[in-house]
């Protein structure tokens, strides 16, 4: 199996057995040692861990398709069979595949994840990240060097929770260009018994989403025409 192909499956499983097995006697362990309850911050910690994993395959697919480019493997795709339509569906749709079967599974199996319709949302949004970080790296990357030094960016993303968590309104609404903001925003929402204002963010989170989605997809494609 690809190393790449590995960590993006194995990471997030790491990432589950660690919030299940780890999270609560580390909680305890701090309680005992300084007084302080981790597991107060739990529902942080969900948002907070659930990105990591579409941001695994994302990076996964976005150095893959960053080989392919410079090998200019795609302009043979698309006098194939395969077509250039299909190359992008099996690329971007893989880490997509991964990204909501994982995070559902986190949901499912974590231990410290609420499951509840708000769940759903959070899932979905988090899903769109892996195409647009695949994208992203493969059209502003020189090579695959550049394009892991371009993925330490993605450390970006991890404010989006602390925002939504930790600022205070209105002052959080500055980090909602951040897209990892949304899905963090409303399972916080949820889990806090505001069903409309969650769903509301959801549908404000989506569109941005899939703006972004399409202003990378088009990039990539000026990119290699």
């Amino acid at each position: 199996m690809d190393p790449m192909l590995m960590a993006s499956l194995f990471g997030p499983l790491a990432i589950i057995v660690v919030a299940r097995y780890a999270f609560p006697p580390l909680s305890d362990w701090i309680q005992e040692q300084y007084g302080f309850l981790l597991m107060d911050y739990s529902n942080f910690a969900v948002t907070f861990l659930m990105l990591v994993i579409p941001l695994l395959p994302g990076t996964m697919a976005g150095l893959l398709m960053l080989d392919e480019r410079d090998e200019n493997m795609i302009a043979y795709y698309a006098i194939t069979p395969f077509t250039r339509k299909g190359y992008f569906l099996y690329r971007l749709l893989l880490p997509c595949a991964l990204a909501i079967s994982l995070s559902s599974l986190f949901i499912l199996l974590s231990g410290i994840a609420k499951i509840q319709i708000e769940s759903l949302y959070t899932i979905v949004l988090l899903t769109l990240e892996a195409p647009c970080l695949a994208l992203f790296l493969a059209t502003f990357a020189s090579n695959k060097v550049e394009g892991l030094a371009l993925s330490k960016i993605s450390g970006l993303l991890f404010a989006g929770p602390i925002i939504a968590a930790f600022t205070p309104l209105p002052w959080q609404y500055l980090g909602a260009w951040i897209p990892s903001y949304w899905p963090a925003k409303s399972y916080l929402l949820g889990i806090a018994g505001e069903p409309s204002a969650a769903l509301g963010v959801f549908g404000i989170g989506l569109a941005y989403h899939l703006i972004l989605l399409i202003i990378m997809f088009h990039s990539f494609l000026k990119r290699i025409d």
